[in-house]
Parts: structure tokens; sequence; C-alpha cells
């Protein structure tokens, strides 16, 4: 029988994910009895090594995905350049797609954040696009590596914020999230005006967000 031998490093990494997932355990069984940790508490508990391996993981990923798409992009290529072996890799995503999707969520969870006032879009369409609009502005070239010009990422990205913003002004309005025409107004606006944006987000960004802004408020006082 072949016996694998680890390194020293990969010994203490799956010590550090063997504690991690214990503490992730102990958090949710404290959640289940009204016990709950902050986001900022659970952030103070997570082990450092752990989150330097995740932090050069994401930096080496949005290296080569700013130069390749993410079907092309190997484990190998992805741990030579992070300098952390495949077990690793392994120990936090499942393949590539699992870390790429983990990236694109964070970025829409920061988009969503930057955005004010979301239940505007229910109730002032116009504003809501500017709002938007200027949240896809400050996520800056990230947002653009993770979600590049083609067809894939346009619908990756639409879909996805359309599910987000919808459960973000759900929660403050619950009484709409059964309504067919809200549920077909909010789509409607959210993947026009990300889709707009981004096809012309290399024109004169302010006019684009003018142009999308005063198109909104016609068809609203029609």
């Amino acid at each position: 029988m072949n016996i694998r031998i680890l390194d020293k490093r990969q010994i203490i990494d799956h010590i550090c994910i063997l504690v991690y997932s214990i503490y992730i355990n102990v958090y949710k069984i404290s959640a289940d009895i009204n016990a709950p940790y902050s986001r900022d508490q659970k952030g103070a508990f997570m082990d450092r090594r752990i989150q330097r391996t995740r932090n050069s993981l994401f930096s080496a990923f949005i290296e080569l995905r700013a130069v390749k798409p993410v079907e092309k992009i190997t484990v190998k290529e992805l741990t030579e350049k992070a300098n952390i072996s495949k077990q690793t890799f392994y120990l936090h995503f499942q393949d590539i797609y699992d870390l790429s999707e983990y990236l694109e969520n964070d970025a829409l969870q920061s988009l969503i954040g930057d955005i004010p006032n979301p239940e505007y879009m229910l109730t002032n369409p116009a504003e809501a696009s500017r709002q938007l609009c200027n949240a896809f502005i400050n996520q800056g070239h990230l947002f653009s590596i993770l979600f590049p010009d083609d067809s894939r990422s346009y619908g990756v990205l639409t879909n996805k914020l359309d599910a987000l913003i919808k459960e973000k002004i759900y929660d403050e309005r619950p009484e709409f999230r059964d309504d067919l025409s809200k549920n077909v107004e909010v789509s409607m606006f959210v993947q026009g005006c990300a889709y707009t944006l981004l096809k012309y987000k290399d024109q004169d960004v302010a006019k684009v967000i003018d142009t999308l802004a005063g198109i909104i408020e016609r068809a609203v006082r029609e």
C-alpha cells in the first residue's frame, strides 16, 4: 500500500482547515440558539494562514483571468502562480469554476452594497438607474476582469444581479415578492440598465447614464 507523506506546509494547512471547519460548525450551532456572531467577529476568528492562502489564490486567479477565459485556467497553473499545492487548493474550492463563482458573488455583493436605495427601482426608477450605474462604476477594473465583454459573462452578471437586487428589495417590501408584475418590472430595469451600461462603458459614461435615466423618466411619465 502506498502511503503519501505530506510535507510540513501541507500538514499545517490541513490542521488549519480542520480548525476552521470546527469553528464554522460551532458558529452554526450558536446561530441556531439565537447567539449569532457578527460578520466582523467571524472575520476576527478566521485563521490568518487560511486567509493568506485564499488571498494568494484570489490574486493569482485575477492575474490569470485578466488575460484568459476561465475555462482556459488550470488548477496546476493557478497553484503554481499562487505558490501553493494543488492539495491545498482543493481544501478551499472544488474547482476553478467554484473559485470564479465565489469571486463573482463577492463582487456582486459589493456592487449591491454601493446602491443606496434599491427600493427606488419600484418608486423612483430614474434615480435608481443612476444609483445602479454609479455602483457599477465604483467597482473599477476588477469587475471588468470578472465580467468581461462576452455573452456568458453578461448573462451570469445580469441574472445574478437581478436575483440579488430582488432579494434586497423584497426584504424591505415583502408584499411584492410574489407579485409577477413587480418581478417583471425589476428584471427589465436591472438587466436593461446593466446591459446598456456595460455595452457603452467605453463611451461617455456620464452621457450614457443621463440618457438611460431620461428614457426611464419619460417612460414612467407616459
